[in-house]
């Protein structure tokens, strides 16, 4: 069973859990979280304004999103909406009611403009006139958000204490398109799924602005429509191929209290030979710190006998690393000391979450969300007693889907109509 100190994590999770959508045709843009920790107006003909890169050679912009709302004794009705090309010269540009799209309560609002071909950096400018507040997202931030001024087109110095620059972030999107992947052709090579003999599947592919990035699998059970195993293969240029095997099985983490199953997992990329016995497979998920009072998205690593060797957050800070691999980059450490000084994960406080994922049969959604998170209730010196398996999965028939990815952040989603089965 699980710690009952973690008990109230798993309804979190499930309301927390994010979704994997694909995206066709409009592409957004973002920097900030999601989050305003508040609103700010500009007023005085200063504008808030974001810089973005357009994500290929040639990438159209049609709508930009602001998330704001009016304020309570407007000085205006009107606000500009202006993008400005590297040379900060205005290349598209509307002008319009505030109420026509900001309410009383802060919301999204999409403003049209008019189309314009981008390459290279951009800057959106929006001048409210002190008509409206903006979102403002407060914390680490990229320094991308500026102060600007028009006549001429300019960037000022920051000057809004105490909003800091690298902490400030305006609530300012980008949403435009380009070309997607497209489908050649798609064939189930070989159906049925084993060990010996895999299921194997073929794509061909093409995109228009040569930019193709990376192919997907997903396996899911045809009834519940789990997904039990990926795999992905890194593409590129304008034409591809890529080739997926599917052996009948699925990965299994189990702990000294229970075992969760399908964990969606992938070979680490870019490991010497030294290495990969001790990093062979990695798995994104969850990590709870201190019962959980610190979240954060990590990848678990685990060695080719599938002991769990690390733990390492989105943000590359280590929170465990096994005595084998501390052994292998610094022979000479005392693993005690280490773990005194350094490790972060600690028994019976830590506990880790693994991603499941769902392809419902009335959306080209993937859904995804967490399995109970096992609790470390084992000591680091014995990894925890946490293990990733590969076994068998269930006899019968499986849905493959295929993900394409460019570098200008479409995705797309393909499946071939005949069946794979697990044997």
């Amino acid at each position: 069973m699980m710690n009952k100190r973690f008990g109230p994590l798993l309804a979190v999770l499930i309301l927390l859990a994010p979704e994997t959508a694909l995206s066709d045709g409009p592409v957004i843009l973002r920097l900030d979280d999601g989050t305003a920790e508040n609103g700010f107006r500009m007023g005085g003909g200063l504008g808030h304004a974001v810089l973005f890169e357009a994500p290929s050679g040639e990438w159209t912009l049609s709508a930009v999103s602001v998330y704001g709302k009016l304020t309570p004794n407007r000085t205006s009705e009107i606000f500009i909406l202006e993008i400005w090309d590297d040379k900060l010269n205005a290349v598209s540009k509307v002008a319009d009611r505030a109420d026509s799209y900001f309410g009383d309560e802060f919301g999204w609002a999409l403003v049209d403009v008019p189309d314009v071909v981008i390459c290279g950096p951009f800057l959106v400018s929006i001048y409210e006139f002190s008509g409206a507040y903006i979102g403002t997202d407060i914390g680490p931030a990229t320094g991308r958000s500026f102060i600007t001024a028009r006549n001429p087109n300019r960037i000022l110095a920051w000057n809004l204490e105490p909003y800091h620059q690298n902490e400030t972030e305006w609530m300012i999107r980008a949403v435009g398109s380009s070309p997607a992947p497209e489908l050649v052709s798609l064939k189930v090579l070989s159906e049925a799924a084993g060990k010996e003999k895999p299921a194997t599947i073929e794509v061909d592919l093409k995109d228009g602005d040569s930019n193709l990035k990376r192919a997907t699998l997903f396996v899911a059970e045809n009834e519940t429509r789990e997904v039990v195993w990926s795999a992905e293969e890194e593409i590129e240029g304008a034409e591809a191929t890529a080739r997926f095997s599917w052996p009948g099985t699925l990965y299994r983490v189990s702990g000294p209290d229970g075992s969760v199953s399908p964990v969606l997992t992938a070979e680490v990329a870019g490991v010497s030979e030294e290495f990969r016995p001790l990093l062979y497979r990695s798995a994104p998920c969850l990590l709870f710190l201190n019962f959980g009072e610190y979240r954060a998205a990590a990848f678990a690593y685990f060695g080719e006998d599938g002991r769990l060797n690390a733990l390492i957050d989105e943000a590359g800070s280590v929170h465990y690393v096994s005595r084998d691999v501390l052994n292998a980059t610094a022979p000479q450490a005392d693993y005690m000391a280490f773990l005194t000084k350094n490790i972060t994960a600690s028994r019976g406080e830590t506990a880790v979450a693994f991603y499941r994922m769902e392809a419902p049969t009335d959306s080209w959604i993937l859904e995804t969300s967490y399995h109970e998170p096992i609790v470390l209730t084992r000591s680091p010196l014995f990894n925890y007693r946490v293990v990733l398996e590969e076994v068998e999965a269930v006899a019968g028939d499986y849905v493959s889907i295929i993900v394409v990815e460019d570098r200008a952040y479409n995705a797309v989603q393909f499946s071939p109509s005949t069946r794979v089965r697990a044997i």
